[in-house]
């Protein structure tokens, strides 16, 4: 009631979803985390004791992934403890075995401020990035390509 026809196909199908049904019985963030999840399973960019930026992090799915994959948390005994960083525009509430930061990337130094808060350089910087979403194509294309 009092939703546009687009918002209701938006809902029907985000309620409809297997990823996101499955994203919320596992204690996953998002339906996305399995995305990188599919992908490290078939190329294995992701080892033990890496050091992963995460660029967009919001809300935090992939930062999750990259946690359990590199070791962060240490449950792996016997293999290196990886390290994850996450950044994005927005707060993220806390994830356990990553470090988050409010920062724009696109800001001037903003990947020396990275280099900083890693203590070095990445080993791999992943990104899940998108422009916010309004709804008229018009305007939802430009705010992509800038």
């Amino acid at each position: 009631k009092g939703r546009r026809r687009s918002s209701t196909r938006w809902l029907e199908r985000q309620l409809n979803d297997p990823y996101v049904k499955r994203a919320q019985s596992e204690g996953m963030r998002g339906r996305a985390a399995y995305k990188i999840l599919e992908i490290d399973d078939k190329y294995r960019f992701f080892r033990a004791g890496m050091r992963v930026v995460d660029l967009g992090c919001a809300p935090g799915g992939w930062c999750q992934v990259a946690v359990k994959r590199v070791n962060a948390l240490g449950e792996k005994s016997g293999k290196p403890v990886g390290r994850v960083l996450g950044v994005d525009l927005q707060e993220v509430e806390p994830i356990a075995g990553a470090e988050t930061h409010v920062l724009d990337f696109m800001a001037d130094d903003a990947d020396l401020a990275v280099k900083e808060l890693l203590d070095g350089k990445a080993d791999i910087v992943i990104s899940d990035m998108a422009a916010a979403s309004s709804g008229h194509k018009q305007t939802d294309h430009l705010r992509i390509i800038a």
